[in-house]
């Protein structure tokens, strides 16, 4: 699914374009518990990374297999602590846009221009773990009846930067190629 963003939000060209479940927090509390937010979000990432790599043809070296399946562990560790933690519905399907550096998306409400907020975006229905943004809201416009958010991510932690960017990277050249296939 693409989302139709307006022209007034501006994005990178290689993104990551959908209908995903999404919500914001104005912060993450307590404070001690952001170092864990950006864990589960370097955790989420290299598994949704992993997941979406194609099973190599030859043998896996054994070092290979023990890092997928810890991969799979942790994985599973994740879903299973969310789910003690309690069964919450996933948040209001919105149109949205993610990119390496920012995040935009539709919604019925204004969160307001510079304002900083916690972004958490679904990005597979079957794994009920959000990918936590934090950042700053750059810019509001309105399209029809929706009014597009821009949030400008803050500075991530190399490892987990270089992560989304190749997450973003490989959904984005799927994406084109669907688009071609459709010509």
């Amino acid at each position: 699914m693409t989302a139709n963003m307006p022209p007034e939000v501006t994005h990178d060209a290689v993104r990551l374009e959908g209908v995903l479940p999404l919500d914001w927090v104005e912060t993450i509390t307590p404070q001690a518990a952001l170092a864990d937010v950006m864990a589960d979000n370097a955790t989420l990432l290299r598994a949704l990374l992993m997941l979406d790599e194609p099973l190599p043809a030859g043998d896996l070296s054994r070092g290979d297999a023990v890092q997928q399946l810890e991969r799979r562990v942790d994985l599973l560790l994740m879903m299973t602590s969310t789910a003690l933690r309690g069964l919450q519905p996933l948040p209001a399907e919105r149109p949205c846009v993610l990119s390496a550096r920012q995040l935009s998306w539709a919604s019925d409400e204004s969160v307001g221009v510079g304002r900083r907020v916690w972004a958490r975006v679904y990005l597979r229905h079957r794994i009920p773990l959000p990918l936590v943004l934090p950042g700053l809201i750059a810019e509001e416009a309105v399209d029809g009846d929706l009014l597009w958010h821009r949030l400008e991510l803050e500075t991530l932690d190399p490892g987990l930067q270089d992560d989304l960017e190749r997450l973003v990277f490989r959904h984005h050249r799927r994406q084109v190629a669907r688009q071609r296939a459709a010509r």
